[in-house]
């Protein structure tokens, strides 16, 4: 009998303490849609890159990708984000095609010679950058 009625002061306990928190939450105001901080001052506009993708290798004439994921702050809108690819090193490579989306993007490339192919993708949204390299080792078929 004492177990249920400690276990009945625990979960009104618990209960208190959580409608405390959602009241303090409540009360100091938060983010809103306008991307206003609960103090009236902007989010600052930022981009970042979440990650950066591909295989761990490839094969001469084989069709090779890499995909680029961002995230945003602020109130930068998915078509002002824009995407550059870059071959900084390597092998050659034939028939690249680009293909973005509203926070990624793809480059595929066909390698014509085996070595390291390394690409750089800058992401840009208002004046700000994000810029990341990867490498992926090409062989012979």
């Amino acid at each position: 009998m004492m177990n249920l009625m400690n276990a009945g002061i625990a979960s009104r306990r618990v209960a208190l303490a959580l409608i405390a928190s959602a009241a303090m939450l409540s009360a100091c105001g938060g983010d809103d849609a306008s991307g206003d901080l609960g103090d009236g001052g902007p989010i600052p506009d930022s981009i970042t890159i979440s990650s950066l993708d591909g295989p761990s290798g490839g094969t001469v004439g084989q069709p090779t990708s890499f995909k680029v994921k961002v995230v945003t702050s602020g109130n930068i809108a998915d078509n002002e984000i824009t995407y550059k690819w870059e071959q900084t090193e390597g092998t050659p490579v034939i028939n690249t095609t680009q293909d973005d989306g509203a926070h990624d993007s793809q480059i595929t490339f066909y390698p014509v010679a085996p070595g390291n192919v390394t690409y750089k993708v800058t992401a840009t949204a208002r004046g700000k950058t994000a810029s990341q390299s990867k490498s992926v080792p090409i062989s012979a078929p």
